[in-house]
């Protein structure tokens, strides 16, 4: 698992993650206006920028998965969580969060 820092974007990780994912995003397919999504923590909650944690989304789907109608939302999430789960197992969610007084 990826180093537990405070939630911020490296460049490295953002290569490593659009590289694993094929420079595609992983809701769609498409390979346009892509940006990386923090798919199990959000960044707002203290999710870290870890590759466990993020995927590639097109600007849509990551609309759809933060922003869209509720059914949406978990379609688009089980989509995003299950492709997490086949490249990395179980993933322990508390692992993927910054803890400041820990």
């Amino acid at each position: 698992m990826g180093e537990r820092t405070k939630a911020t974007d490296t460049k490295h990780i953002r290569q490593e993650i659009l590289e694993r994912d094929n420079y595609n995003c992983v809701g769609c397919g498409t390979s346009q206006a892509l940006t990386i999504a923090h798919v199990f923590v959000n960044r707002s909650h203290g999710g870290l920028a870890v590759k466990e944690n993020l995927c590639v989304l097109c600007m849509d789907c990551h609309h759809q998965m933060d922003n869209g109608k509720k059914h949406e939302q978990d379609l688009m999430r089980l989509k995003v969580q299950s492709y997490m789960m086949e490249l990395y197992g179980i993933i322990n969610i508390k692992k993927l969060k910054y803890y400041k007084w820990e």
